[in-house]
């Protein structure tokens, strides 16, 4: 499935879920009231939160696979962001990712495909509590040999891609709890791999 068509099943499948039984959390204490349409008032505020996933990973289309492994392992993913609101639903953020996943295990050889994005990224709410969010920057790709300490193939540099849909489950003010799908893409002239990562997860959020 191709990286713009995911987004919009991703977007489709989280918005259904929130228009459908999720009634959200409108806490946050002392403060400004909630903006006309219930939007939170959040500008000027700082945002920082992380959010973990699991999906798959992709290069050049094809399913990442595993030699040696019982099973297709699923790919992990790790995200932090930081930045700030410039508008009461629009954010400015710096995102850190890293997507891995296992693509060999055996008793002598056991590796890991890393890939890292360093990337500046746009979050805009559509609703309250429904938000989309994309961003480009530098992406890194390596393979990490996990018995032997070193790398398993030489690192690469590309350009860095990201796209996302949440949806907070919990909302408020200072805090809210989401559930996310991200999409994420990095093209590597110099090895001729086009790394895609797709996970789903929960991200914890502070503003």
């Amino acid at each position: 499935m191709k990286p713009i068509k995911s987004i919009l099943v991703l977007a489709i499948i989280l918005g259904a879920s929130g228009i459908a039984g999720a009634q959200g959390y409108y806490g946050g204490g002392y403060g400004p009231a909630p903006l006309p349409g219930g939007f939170h008032n959040r500008m000027g505020r700082l945002a920082w939160g992380f959010s973990v996933g699991l999906g798959y990973m992709n290069d050049n289309g094809s399913a990442v696979t595993c030699s040696g492994c019982d099973s297709q392992p699923l790919t992990g993913e790790f995200d932090f962001h930081l930045g700030g609101f410039i508008s009461p639903r629009m954010a400015i953020l710096f995102e850190l990712q890293a997507n891995a996943q296992q693509i060999a295990l055996d008793p002598s050889d056991d590796v890991t495909l890393v890939q890292t994005l360093a990337m500046g990224a746009i979050q805009f709410w559509l609703t309250p509590q429904l938000w989309i969010k994309g961003g480009v920057g530098i992406a890194h790709l390596e393979a990490d040999d996990n018995v032997n300490g070193v790398a398993y193939s030489p690192p690469g540099n590309g350009l860095g891609l990201l796209g996302a849909v949440g949806f907070e489950i919990m909302s408020g003010r200072r805090f809210a709890l989401d559930l996310q799908g991200r999409i994420t893409e990095g093209t590597y002239n110099s090895t001729d791999d086009r790394i895609t990562s797709g996970t789903i997860g929960l991200g914890l959020n502070w503003y």
